[in-house]
C-alpha cells in the first residue's frame, strides 16, 4: 500500500472524527439539535463519540503489519482518552448555552476506555476492522 492510501485509509477517519468531535463540543447549545427526550441520551452520545475517537486513533497509529506499540497505545489513551476527555468538558464552559458536567467526563472516560479495549481485542484477533 502506498503512503497516500495508507494515510487516507487509516488516518483520515480518525482526523475527521476528531474534527467532528471538536465542532460538536464547541457548538453553542442552542445550535445543537434537540433530539428525543431519552434519559441518559446525552451520556450515550459522549460515550460513543469518545469510544469512536479512541478506536479510530488507535487504528490509525497501530498497524496490523507491526507488533502493537504499547507505548503508543498508552500515549493515545492518556492524551486523547483522559486529557482530551476532561479538557473537552472544561472547554464547554466557554461556549454559550453549554456547561460543565462531571458525568459527561465520566461518559467520555468510559467511552475512551471501551474504544481502546475494543481496538485491542480486535487487534489481537487480527480482525479486518483494525
Amino acid at each position: 500500500m502506498n503512503k497516500e492510501n495508507y494515510f487516507s485509509d487509516r488516518f483520515l477517519p480518525a482526523l475527521l472524527w476528531l474534527v467532528m468531535l471538536i465542532l460538536l463540543i464547541m457548538a453553542p447549545g442552542d445550535q445543537l439539535p434537540e433530539g428525543p427526550k431519552i434519559p441518559g441520551l446525552d451520556k450515550m452520545v459522549h460515550f460513543s463519540l469518545f469510544g469512536g475517537l479512541l478506536f479510530l486513533w488507535n487504528r490509525a497509529t497501530n498497524s496490523q503489519n507491526e507488533s502493537l506499540s504499547i507505548k503508543r497505545f498508552i500515549t493515545n489513551h492518556l492524551v486523547l482518552g483522559v486529557i482530551f476527555a476532561i479538557l473537552a468538558e472544561e472547554m464547554q464552559q466557554l461556549v454559550p448555552n453549554r456547561s460543565f458536567d462531571l458525568m459527561d467526563i465520566v461518559a467520555n472516560l468510559t467511552g475512551s476506555l471501551i474504544g481502546t479495549l475494543c481496538f485491542y481485542i480486535l487487534y489481537k484477533k487480527k480482525s479486518k476492522f483494525v
